[in-house]
């Protein structure tokens, strides 16, 4: 119920609701517009951390106007929710109301953290939870209770199979950078740019221009299938390509999958999970090149991908 009122505070009054409002939009409008419910990660983000960059912490606010109501001591176990972390975790058990979590290796595909018990603030508590045994759930966790080790899982999450984690691996990533995320890329900035930008595109020899600029291996989250989720995988290297090669045909990144396997995946289905990596931006822009002036006349009905032995 502290939590409902905390939110009611922030999302309906100045001067939370003004930021809020700014950092929903940055997130729908930058580089993970197209992630579902991007809108509600950055509200979670929002309550807990605020914008980035930015003194006014929501919390703080909430605290200050609340007089009385909080004794000091309750105001110190609230401002534990500042310290909320995103990650993933591997859903255990429910027992005596609170849930085991441990946190999940994304890459090793193994648990790379302690189990940890916790609370959470969601509709239903624990019992969200029950039928995800097994299942892994993004999340913000705080500690809670140092003295008994609980933790106090933040509300809004979302789980997912094992199999099906790339997506949310590349979601954790990004609410890790809050800043780097809510972030628009240069060829959105006005009009005037992305005219610049199309019109430097449309003479770009983008073969060359990535290869200077990509390092490999790098992991990536890829659309193999319009019918499946994305899944991470190991970006090896370019496919070789003459200049009018690219101009029929488009990029392309060699993608090994074991064994003798070999996908040729089209460089529009490949997001890389690490936003930090100099790798992300010649990506993004090639991608926004690609929307900008439609697929290659060669690629017209034909699959993104091609898979190889």
């Amino acid at each position: 119920m502290i939590k409902f009122d905390y939110a009611e505070s922030v999302t309906t009054q100045e001067t939370g609701k003004s930021k809020l409002k700014r950092l929903e939009d940055d997130f729908q409008k930058g580089a993970f517009d197209f992630v579902p419910d991007i809108k509600h990660w950055a509200m979670e983000e929002f309550f807990w951390h605020g914008l980035p960059g930015d003194d006014w912490h929501p919390l703080e606010s909430f605290l200050n106007t609340a007089g009385e109501r909080f004794s000091p001591p309750a105001q110190e176990q609230l401002r534990r929710w500042k310290e909320a972390r995103v990650g993933l975790f591997e859903v255990g058990d429910i027992q005596s109301g609170t849930v085991n979590l441990q946190e999940w290796d994304t890459a090793d595909g193994a648990h790379c953290g302690p189990p940890l018990r916790a609370i959470t603030l969601n509709i239903g508590g624990v019992n969200a939870f029950r039928n995800l045994r097994g299942q892994v759930a993004l999340m913000y966790l705080a500690l809670w209770n140092p003295t008994e080790g609980l933790y106090c899982g933040m509300g809004y999450s979302a789980a997912v199979k094992k199999r099906e984690i790339g997506l949310f691996e590349l979601l954790r990533n990004a609410l890790r950078h809050p800043d780097i995320a809510s972030r628009k890329y240069s060829w959105n900035e006005s009009r005037e740019a992305a005219h610049a930008y199309l019109r430097e595109w449309k003479m770009r020899e983008w073969h060359g221009w990535l290869k200077e600029r990509l390092s490999f291996p790098f992991r990536a989250v890829i659309q193999t299938r319009p019918d499946t989720n994305p899944q991470a995988m190991n970006v090896t290297g370019l496919m070789p390509m003459t200049p009018a090669d690219v101009r029929q045909m488009g990029i392309y990144f060699e993608v090994p999958t074991g064994g003798d396997e070999l996908i040729i995946a089209g460089a529009t289905m490949v997001v890389p999970l690490d936003i930090e990596s100099p790798n992300w931006l010649p990506i993004a822009e090639y991608q926004a090149y690609r929307a900008a002036v439609g697929p290659p006349p060669g690629t017209r009905g034909q699959p993104a991908f091609v898979r190889l032995r």
